[in-house]
């Protein structure tokens, strides 16, 4: 097996490390070996009519939101104001 480093800021190690407590993965390969396939193996490679995100209500759901964001009515927060609004 290859083997590949990689280094991540202190929140998504934090990420990394909560989705393995919860039992979700044995360990960080899994999590890392999990997340590449269904990135890579999930939908036809260049399909962008089978990504989730084009489908509704999801794609409705966007499109609203930037709206708002246009518009005043929602804002963008910063990673760590959305932290500590949701206690992670």
């Amino acid at each position: 097996m290859i083997t590949y480093n990689i280094s991540l800021n202190k929140e998504l190690a934090q990420i990394v490390d909560k989705q393995i407590k919860s039992g979700k993965f044995a360990n960080r390969s899994e999590f890392f070996r999990q997340l590449l396939r269904s990135v890579f193996l999930s939908v036809e490679k260049n399909d962008i009519a089978d990504d989730f995100i084009y489908r509704e209500p999801y794609y409705s759901e966007l499109k609203q939101r930037v709206k708002n964001l246009e518009t005043g009515k929602e804002k963008f927060i910063n990673a760590k104001k959305f932290d500590k609004e949701f206690n992670f």
